[in-house]
């Protein structure tokens, strides 16, 4: 806690503004930047420090009055559920004009939603004692526990049924109506139960508050499931619920009239409706912890909805389990957006499911712009989707900085990029002779140069009448260093002589990358290993040079060590030349001579305990191996104390080791799976079956078995077109 404490005073000096002020549920923020996508839709992307650790928040907020408003989709049909991508597709094919979507009520594992979905004044899905949010005229309505009355009534008969249960799975009490929307399969019933089915005069709908006029067209009791069909609806129960008599009050060609109430009035006048989890605040204020889901509680990504005073709606993704974010408990959560400015808060399904995609300034298509927690979408049961009436195509109506939100070295220059999006948040050409302005530092020629001092700089776009802005934010120094070697990540190098490659550079500060500039990175060669300019590519000299490349980046420094590898005369052209030239580089191995290796010639036990020490780093060894034939002073005396004290080998069996005697290749394997554990290598023993798909599998002594299956398992030794030669040498 107390190196944690030290090092956020350390990001907070470094940067050189006060925290802004974002929540004291995750901590408040020391990164938050802002951009308006269209007028009254705004993207937030935030970071902060809690006592739990990093948080990163993606947050959209819609005012009243956008030409960008709220629907709800539950997919094609109720049944089965969309990854937000496929979701957005959809909506899109329907002819929506989609700028974002975002994961909203939770689902069952069959895709259905938990809660309820009105779409476009059509009710399709019943609450189940859950709360909702209506949206109508781009502002939202929250709802506790509505309830929703489907009264059927026999006007034939005057006989009356209520149920208030729609397009959900079926259960073993009460009677269930299914319409078309929920699948296009069937009922997805099972087991003995009873079904009518109605078919709904033309033209007409159910709604939340209203009534449609049906005929009877079957009965049944045959159980299992029936297809529903379009314009028609089904009434079924199981047989469980004791409800055969309701069955027996309809005939087919009578006329029935269904009637729904709404218990809520305002609810029942929006044109859109999800269902969501528990009410966190309310007036301004938090509410009872005790009411909440407890099966939600804990530390998780989050998906949640307020409402401000003015109307405007916040909608607010909150990752967590990886990509640097830790996530955050249902307080936490409640408290920053009550800090946020919101009066009411009301979770949505989160987890792997929390998911915010959004049609951002110069992409192609929606991008998802947080990281789901499962590393990969998943499908939802329904989601609020940001949709705009205005048709794309036009020209550029705003302008971005494609570099907005990029953290940047104080006295650094960069070449800045520009995108334009059209009425509809499509992209759009960029008009000709954009200006740029900063508020801090300066820009000339498209090249922003950064101040001296770190803080935010505002850089302000005009040209073609369109206009816009976007922000950089200005550090002295970053977190972090990473250097890597042609997309490797390079702690050492071993190239051959005259080889290039092009070293990459990339900073960190608070989890964020820094956007390098020309100048910002320099090296500097120890050693006469070649050369390098000042993009980083670097040139090899001759052979058996070694040295160093030091890597400096404001302030920070990293040291790459660079060998470039010695080739022995006999090893050019061979199978294995590129794995002696590392073990050389690595002082692992070296030759029979100063210029040739000796690949045809056998290897020797003692050789290969010795290369085996090597390897592991030559740790220190006490005492001796009690072997008859390894003298004290021979090179291979501290390899074969240590191998014997690993348990590596334990020699011959009659106290001696046989250093000079030739390695089989059954012993180099078992002395090789011996010493994974010492060089730091996990693997887990393989079956000797393994062993059965050699025509000598069987030849293999019994206390090389193990060892060679695992070998084999772990893809190291694969035998040749004869088998595994256990006998042969090494």
């Amino acid at each position: 806690m107390k190196k944690r404490a030290v090092s956020l005073l350390l990001a907070f000096a470094l940067l050189a503004v006060p925290a802004l002020a974002y929540g004291g549920g995750t901590g408040e923020a020391v990164y938050m930047n802002e951009t308006e996508l269209a007028g009254g839709f705004t993207y937030r992307n935030a970071v902060s420090y809690g006592s739990g650790g990093r948080v990163e928040t993606f947050t959209v907020e819609n005012r009243p009055g956008s030409a960008v408003y709220p629907i709800v989709m539950a997919c094609d049909t109720i049944y089965g559920g969309f990854t937000i991508s496929r979701m957005t597709e959809y909506a899109e094919a329907l002819g929506y004009n989609v700028v974002g979507a975002v994961n909203a009520d939770f689902g069952e594992y069959t895709g259905v939603p938990t809660g309820m979905v009105v779409e476009d004044g059509v009710y399709k899905s019943s609450p189940e004692g859950n709360n909702a949010v209506g949206f109508s005229s781009g502002r939202a309505h929250v709802s506790a526990e509505p309830e929703v009355t489907l009264t059927l009534r026999n006007l034939e008969s005057g006989y009356e049924f209520s149920t208030e249960h729609l397009n959900k799975s079926r259960q073993g009490f009460d009677a269930w109506l299914f319409s078309e929307h929920f699948s296009t399969v069937s009922t997805r019933t099972s087991g003995a139960g009873w079904f009518v089915r109605f078919e709904l005069a033309e033209g007409d709908s159910l709604s939340l508050d209203g009534s449609v006029e049906l005929v009877v067209t079957g009965v049944s009791r045959d159980g299992g499931s029936v297809s529903i069909g379009q314009g028609n609806l089904v009434l079924t129960a199981a047989e469980a619920a004791g409800l055969g008599a309701v069955a027996d009050e309809f005939a087919v060609g009578d006329r029935v009239r269904l009637t729904s109430r709404c218990s809520d009035a305002a609810l029942a006048s929006c044109d859109w409706v999800s269902g969501c989890g528990d009410i966190l605040a309310e007036g301004g204020h938090m509410t009872g912890e005790e009411a909440w889901n407890t099966s939600v509680s804990g530390t998780h990504p989050r998906t949640a909805l307020g409402i401000k005073h003015d109307g405007t709606v916040v909608y607010h993704v909150l990752d967590g389990r990886r990509g640097g974010s830790v996530g955050a408990e249902l307080t936490e959560l409640a408290q920053d957006m009550l800090d946020m400015g919101c009066e009411t808060v009301v979770n949505l399904d989160g987890g792997g499911s929390s998911a915010l995609s959004l049609r951002m300034p110069g992409g192609e298509g929606l991008a998802v712009v947080n990281s789901p927690s499962d590393g990969k979408l998943r499908d939802c049961a329904s989601y609020i989707l940001f949709v705009t009436d205005s048709e794309p195509g036009g020209g550029a109506s705003r302008l971005f900085l494609r570099e907005d939100g990029e953290y940047v070295l104080a006295g650094s220059s960069h070449a800045l990029g520009f995108a334009a999006a059209d009425g509809a948040l499509h992209s759009a050409a960029v008009p000709e002779g954009v200006t740029a302005s900063a508020q801090r530092g300066s820009v000339s020629g498209g090249v922003y140069s950064a101040p001296a001092a770190p803080g935010e700089d505002t850089i302000r776009l005009s040209g073609g009448g369109a206009s816009g802005s976007g922000t950089l934010h200005v550090i002295a120094r970053p977190d972090s260093l990473s250097v890597s070697a042609d997309g490797v990540a390079a702690g050492r190098l071993v190239l051959d002589a005259l080889e290039s490659v092009t070293l990459s550079v990339s900073a960190e500060y608070l989890g964020r990358k820094v956007l390098l500039g020309e100048g910002d990175v320099s090296y500097t060669l120890i050693g006469n290993i070649g050369s390098i300019t000042p993009e980083g590519v670097f040139t090899a000299a001759g052979q058996g040079a070694q040295g160093s490349i030091i890597v400096e980046c404001a302030g920070l420094r990293q040291e790459i060590a660079v060998q470039v590898a010695f080739e022995f005369d006999d090893m050019r052209g061979h199978w294995a030349s590129d794995y002696v030239k590392q073990l050389y580089a690595a002082g692992i191995v070296n030759g029979v001579s100063a210029t040739e290796y000796g690949p045809n010639s056998a290897m020797r036990r003692g050789d290969f305990v010795l290369m085996l020490y090597r390897a592991a780093g030559e740790p220190v060894v006490s005492g001796r191996a009690e072997f008859s034939d390894v003298p004290e002073d021979a090179y291979f005396a501290s390899a074969v104390a240590w191998a014997a004290a690993e348990g590596i080998t334990q020699g011959r069996g009659d106290g001696s080791f046989a250093p000079y005697d030739t390695l089989s290749r059954q012993e180099g394997f078992t002395f090789l799976y011996r010493a994974l554990g010492a060089l730091g290598v996990q693997a887990a023993a393989g079956d000797a079956s393994l062993l059965d798909a050699f025509p000598d599998g069987d030849k293999v002594s019994d206390w090389a078995r193990t060892p060679t299956a695992s070998l084999i398992a772990m893809g190291v030794v694969s035998g040749s077109g004869s088998g595994l030669n256990p006998y042969n040498s090494l």
